[in-house]
Formats: structure tokens, C-alpha cells, sequence
């Protein structure tokens, strides 16, 4: 057999194992019943009437009768085979969840502990379940999170840091890889938040497939004791000696929660700021905590949540990219004549740090009287002269000593240059003689400037917005008072109220215009009603004018709080409002500018790159270079011109770059170039809301007919799992009728045969 084999060209693996014959055209039996009595009735008739032995004539017989047969058997085409069977595993697909809302510390393991999602999770994989599930199944391990990725071992999974999770998509994509596999089922690790929904079609291609789904839900259901910080906004940069707002947002997911804030220096820790507020009934809640810098340049501050433990640490807290300029805040103040509010003001400006002051008194009978730390020889006549000024204060001047080249300049000033400009209003010529001057523009309201006085004194009342913001904090918080002191609050003590104020009707309000606080008479104070109306008239109004801020005091009576505590109380209302004047529209000497908005922003989010060329050398070509100096990321954007000197694009925040990035004017080439900074962050939406949602999991185990199964039961998916694997034959097989030999053996026996029967002939 073995030199049989050999001539047949059997592989030397196969020669030692089972084999048989099968034939490619098998016939019935019948047929070869009927073939076997013809062929030895053919034989026999061959040989009736043929003299010789009968010994001779048998043997010559049985060789017809074999070389007939062969002719039969070659007709089928016999083979030789050798059986193979493949057994065709079925495939287990386990999901696991691998986003970072894991990271919530809600579970308690088998010691009582609490620990995160993600180490339960961890826990669970460890179980030896899953080796002896491996034994009649192939498992399939998929990392889902905004994508699914299959990995070769549940060692390979990666750290749970996904900033979203898809399990729908994740769903689809398993039933699109198994097209034609054996899948038994699907295993899902997960707490079952998720950003897409699993819906009917993708439930009908299960349910089709006759996939079940077996879940292992993760986290408490009762919900996640997290506090989050969702957003802050803070300007990108301020004076050192600047009380700077930083507004964050606030979530708890649950209403009237008590949460304390901190504002801190990142690197030492150093608390600037501390407030404790209580979430709405939505469970959200703003906050404005003021920091003040302590030394010049870039400052890293954190706002963050301290006080209770909390389950969800990694989201507590933020960063906060501040430049801080260490020089004075240039002050420009006129006013007409030496009334009380002027007389508070000017003494003001003189004794606080940080502001150079240029204070000039006009009246009818001389040019003007000068005072401040920097004093002018006269009025500022030419566009840099203006320039020269972070804030100009408008008092109850004429609009006569200012010329319209004058105005058109300041006007200029404030829209392209950011100079914030302080209207104290008058009884003599604030605003009414400002009608129909270039100066105008700047006033936040329109209609009559012929504004009325109110029939009784008022008392000041700052508006929500005021307070986001950070606006006046006159309080002493180091007593726990109020940052509006109750003295000169609504219903205060008789000498918190103005006597005199301007009426602003809301209705002439420019669309820009923003409240920052109202008048509040005791009229207004005793009616029990929540209509607009009744909430008082505007007195203290800002308006966005370009690059620029105008601010508009109905009043110059702010000096009547000196009674209560000194000049404590106006001091710090005109210094904040003078300050925040000149944060919004900080500007280097060279009048160069560089906006990066916003300064926070998401990967993948569109923000606007403004540069203002001002008075530097015109380009026809402006190119911003944007470098991350951790990661050497570096990028030129070109902007495109938008009339004058001003230059714009829409960058987007690029997927991969997050962490602070700083822009500077690459071309055209200038001496000196400002800095803008952005903060790119990933935008973790599981984060926001990390409670888990375990009866989504339900509903997708119970429509496939799968099951929920119990953190502590995780031994019973043995069981559960069916058994789809199958045995596919795959026999080798070498053909018989096409073999040289076989060819050889019968021409060999038919020769044999003719040559016997002409010998018989023959005898």
C-alpha cells in the first residue's frame, strides 16, 4: 500500500490514517445488482462455446469479469478519502464600557468599601468565568466608548477615559462584524449611560439574529452623589492690582445642595477666593469668585469644589489662564464743575494704588482747573493723546469743551482700541447736551436726553447680572456681610438713599444695553407685584461699543453713603466700576491687538481669532502662529482683512490638542507683539451626568431575550450563554479514475485476457 500510495501521490501525513472508498456518481443498488449479472453473464457467455479447460476458461472468465467491473467502477469515478471534520466555534462578543464616567466612585466591593465603577468593573473581569466560558466559546473582548475597538485579551482594554459613550453604535457594529459567525450571544459591562439610543431597527436585527444580550449593570441606581464644575469663564487677562471675576458654573443634580467654592493659585495653593452657594431646583447654581494676582505675568488659578466627599473627584475643579499686566490703569476725568460727587471721586482716584489719575475741572470762566497724579497742561487734542487713557470719565460736562474732532477720537477710541468711557450724569449737561454729537453713539439708551428726575430718592439695587459678574462687591466679606450691603439696600437705613436720580425709561434702551443695577424707590419697594414694571428704572447701565465698554450712572449721589462708613462704600463702587472698564479693553502701547474668543473652548469647536493692526504698519497678509509648548504642536493661521485694520478667522480647536495653547502675530513683523491664550479642553459629556441608567440595559436584555445578570451572579453566565458551535466536513479525497495505474492494472488484465483467449482459439 505504502508504493501504491506513492504512485497515486497520497501526502505521507494521510498514509497512516482511516480512509475508504467513495465514488463522485454513486448508483443505486439495484443497478449494480443488475450490472453485476450482466457483467458475469457476459463473462460466462464469452466462454460457453471456447475449447479448453474449464480451469482456464474460469480464470480467463473472472479477468473479463474484473476488467468489466473496473470499466463500471471508473464510470462512477471512484476515490480514495480520507475524513476531516473543522468544528466552527461560536463567538461571544463582551462589551465593556470604558468611558469615564467609571470613574464615579459609587460601588462597594465584598470589605464594604467604596470604590469606582471602573475598579468593580475590574474586579468583575477577573472572575474565572470568563477562562472556562473561553473553553466553548470564543470571546471577543470590544472597548467601547465614542468608538469600539476590538483588542485581543481583556488585558489589552484600555484605562476607562472615554468622554462619551455610543453603546448603540457600539451594537451595530458588533452585529455587522459577525455577518456569517456563529454568535451566541452578547455580553454588555457597562453602567448604561450612553450619548446614542438603541432603537427599534437595531432591536429587529437582533432579534433576528436570535442574539440574546446578557447585561452586568454598574453604579448605584439611586443616583451619584457628584458635584461638577460645568464651565468657567474668566477674562484672559487683567491689571495686578485688579479685583478680576471668574464665573463658574456649578451642577450638583440635586436641588437646595450647599456647595463651597475656592478660587486658588494652581502651584501654591494660596486661597484667593471662597463662597458657599446653594443649587436651584435643577440642581445647578453660578458663582463669581474675585481673585487679585500676586505677581506679574502668566497666573494659574484652579476653581474647585471642596467641602463634602464626593464621587466624582476628576470633575470638581478647573483651570484658569490669566495674564497679569503689573502697571496702572490710566484714568482721564472731566468734569464741568466742583459739585460733592466730583469732590469724592477726584480724592478717590488720588489715593488708590494703581491708578494714575489725569483729573481736569472745566468751568465757564476759565479753561480748567488740572489735578492728579499725572497732571495735563490742557485738553488732549490729538488721537494719541486720547490713547494714552485706559478709561475716560465724563462727568457733567458740556459737550461744548469737547470739539467734534475731540469726540469723533474718543468715540473712535472706544471702538477700536477698547477704551472704556464712565458717564456720571448731571443736572446741568449729562446727557442732555450730548444731542446730536458724535458722542452720542457712546450713550447706552436713545430717545429724549432730556432725562426727568425721580419724584422721591432711591435706593440702589444691583441686578443678577452685576452680581455673575463680579460687580459691586462692597461688602466686607472678611465680616460676612452681604457683597451689597444691606445699609444701602431697599429698605435700608435713611441715609443709603440717593436723593437724586435720572428716570431711564426701559423702552429707549439700545439692544446691546445691559442692567447692572436699578433704582428701587419706596413706591416701587412696597408693591407685592413681579412685572418689569415695577422693578424699579434703570440707574447704573453698560453697553458693548466696539472693542470697547460705556457705562452710564443715573446719578451723582453716591457720596450720601460716606455717612455709613466713611468713603469706604463709594470708593469701592466707582474703583470696581472704573476697573472693570478698563479690563474689557486692555491694549499694549502699539496699539497692536489679539482676541482669541472664546478663551475656553472644546475640541472641535469653532473659535474667532480678531487682530487689530491699529496704528502698526499695514499688511495685506496677517498670520497668527498658534504653538502648545508641552506637546511643540505648532500652527500658522491666516486671517482675512475686515475693513481697516482689522484682521479675523474661525479657527477650529483641533481633536488632539488639548491643554493651553498661545497665539502671537507671526507677519507682519512688529517690535512687539501681544499674546492671546486658549485653553482646549475634551469635552467629557459623561462627566456632566454620570448617573447610571440601568434600565436602558434592561430593556435591550429583556426585547433579545437575554438577561439582566447581578454583579454578585456573574458565575451563572456559564449557563445562560447558549451553544451555537457546528462541525463542517472536510474530507481530502485523491480520484481513481484519471491514475496512471489505475489504467496500467487494466490494460495489464485486458491483455492478459485476449492473449489467454487466442491461445484457447488456437488449440
Amino acid at each position: 500500500m505504502e508504493w501504491f500510495f506513492t504512485q497515486l501521490g497520497v501526502p505521507p501525513t494521510l498514509r497512516g490514517q482511516p480512509w475508504h472508498f467513495v465514488f463522485e456518481r454513486p448508483a443505486p443498488t439495484w443497478l449494480w445488482l443488475v450490472v453485476a449479472i450482466a457483467l458475469v453473464s457476459i463473462s460466462i457467455f464469452s466462454y460457453t462455446n471456447i475449447k479448453g479447460s474449464r480451469r482456464t476458461r474460469f480464470f480467463l472468465g473472472s479477468l473479463r469479469t474484473t476488467v468489466l467491473f473496473i470499466i463500471a467502477l471508473l464510470l462512477m469515478q471512484p476515490v480514495l478519502e480520507w475524513p476531516q471534520e473543522k468544528i466552527e466555534q461560536d463567538f461571544v462578543e463582551v462589551l465593556v464600557d470604558r468611558s469615564s464616567s467609571l470613574q464615579v466612585r459609587d460601588m462597594v466591593d465584598d470589605q464594604n468599601k467604596i470604590i469606582s465603577r471602573v475598579e468593580y468593573q475590574n474586579k468583575i473581569l477577573q472572575n474565572g468565568v470568563w477562562d472556562r466560558l473561553a473553553q466553548d466559546h470564543k470571546l471577543e473582548w470590544v472597548a467601547v466608548t465614542g468608538n469600539s475597538i476590538v483588542v485581543p485579551n481583556k488585558q489589552a482594554l484600555p484605562e476607562a477615559q472615554g468622554n462619551r459613550t455610543l453603546l448603540a453604535s457600539a451594537m451595530r457594529e458588533t452585529l455587522q462584524r459577525n455577518l456569517g459567525r456563529p454568535l451566541s450571544a452578547v455580553v454588555v459591562i457597562s453602567d448604561g449611560r450612553s450619548q446614542d439610543v438603541i432603537n427599534s431597527t437595531t432591536l429587529r436585527q437582533i432579534q433576528t439574529l436570535a442574539v440574546p444580550v446578557f447585561t452586568i449593570a454598574l453604579g448605584d441606581p439611586n443616583g451619584v452623589n457628584d458635584q461638577s464644575i460645568v464651565s468657567v469663564e474668566a477674562p484672559q487677562s487683567g491689571f495686578l492690582q485688579d479685583q478680576i471675576p471668574i464665573q463658574a458654573q456649578l451642577n450638583t443634580r440635586k436641588p437646595n445642595k450647599k456647595i463651597r467654592v475656592v478660587l486658588k493659585e494652581k502651584d501654591s495653593q494660596r486661597k484667593i477666593d471662597e463662597q458657599e452657594v446653594i443649587s436651584g431646583a435643577d440642581g445647578m447654581v453660578s458663582v463669581t469668585l474675585v481673585g487679585q494676582g500676586s505677581k506679574p505675568g502668566e497666573a494659574i488659578w484652579e476653581v474647585a469644589i471642596v467641602g463634602d466627599p464626593d464621587a466624582d473627584q476628576s470633575n470638581d475643579s478647573q483651570r484658569v489662564d490669566i495674564t497679569l499686566i503689573e502697571r496702572p490703569i490710566r484714568v482721564l476725568y472731566m468734569d464741568g464743575w466742583p459739585r460733592w460727587e466730583f469732590r469724592y471721586i477726584k480724592n478717590i482716584l488720588l489715593r488708590e494704588k494703581g491708578i494714575e489719575s489725569s483729573i481736569m475741572l472745566l468751568s465757564a470762566d476759565r479753561d480748567f482747573a488740572q489735578e492728579g497724579t499725572t497732571p495735563l497742561a490742557r485738553l488732549p487734542r490729538t488721537e494719541k493723546e486720547f490713547a494714552a487713557f485706559d478709561v475716560i470719565i465724563l462727568g457733567d460736562v458740556p459737550a461744548g469743551f469737547l470739539n467734534t474732532t475731540q469726540q469723533k477720537i474718543i468715540r473712535d477710541q472706544v471702538a477700536k482700541r477698547g477704551t472704556g468711557i464712565l458717564w456720571i450724569a448731571g443736572d446741568r449737561s449729562t446727557p442732555s447736551s450730548w444731542r446730536g454729537t458724535p458722542m452720542e453713539d457712546l450713550l447706552p439708551f436713545r430717545g429724549s436726553l432730556d432725562l426727568p428726575r425721580l419724584d422721591q430718592p432711591a435706593y440702589m439695587e444691583p441686578t443678577e447680572l452685576a452680581i455673575r459678574i463680579g460687580m459691586f462687591r462692597l461688602g466686607n466679606t472678611q465680616e460676612n456681610e452681604q457683597s451689597w450691603p444691606r445699609e444701602i439696600s431697599p429698605g435700608g437705613e435713611s441715609w443709603g438713599k440717593l436723593e437724586w436720580v435720572q428716570r431711564i425709561d426701559t423702552r429707549d434702551l439700545k439692544p446691546t444695553t445691559e442692567v447692572l443695577a436699578n433704582a428701587v424707590t419706596q413706591q416701587t419697594e412696597n408693591l407685592n407685584t413681579t412685572s418689569e414694571s415695577n422693578k424699579g428704572t434703570p440707574m447704573v447701565l453698560t453697553m458693548r461699543y466696539g472693542a470697547g465698554q460705556s457705562t452710564f450712572v443715573a446719578t451723582d449721589e453716591t457720596w450720601r453713603w460716606r455717612y455709613g462708613r466713611g468713603e469706604t462704600l463709594p470708593e469701592r463702587f466707582w474703583i470696581q466700576l472704573i476697573r472693570h472698564l478698563a479690563r474689557s479693553g486692555l491694549r499694549n502701547n502699539a496699539g497692536l491687538s489679539l482676541l482669541v474668543d472664546p478663551p475656553r473652548a472644546a475640541t472641535n469647536q469653532p473659535v474667532r481669532i480678531v487682530v487689530d493692526l491699529a496704528e502698526a504698519q499695514a499688511s495685506d497678509v496677517v498670520i497668527v502662529e498658534a504653538f502648545q509648548a508641552t506637546s511643540g504642536k505648532n500652527v500658522d493661521i491666516t486671517l482675512k482683512p475686515e475693513g481697516g485694520n482689522q484682521f479675523s478667522t474661525v479657527w477650529i480647536a483641533p481633536s488632539d490638542g488639548e491643554g493651553v495653547w498661545k497665539f502671537r502675530i507671526r507677519q507682519p513683523k512688529t517690535p512687539e507683539t501681544p499674546e492671546a491664550t486658549l485653553t482646549i479642553i475634551q469635552e467629557d459629556t459623561e462627566r456632566i451626568d454620570a448617573t447610571p441608567d440601568h434600565a436602558a440595559l434592561e430593556k435591550l436584555s429583556v426585547a433579545t431575550k437575554g438577561q439582566v445578570v447581578a454583579t454578585s451572579n456573574i458565575d451563572a453566565l456559564e449557563n445562560l450563554i447558549p451553544r451555537r458551535s457546528f462541525t463542517i466536513r472536510q474530507p481530502i479525497q485523491i480520484p481513481l479514475w484519471n491514475q496512471w495505474i489505475i489504467f496500467a492494472i487494466l490494460i495489464t488484465l485486458l491483455t492478459t485476457e485476449w492473449i489467454g483467449r487466442r491461445i484457447l482459439k488456437f488449440m
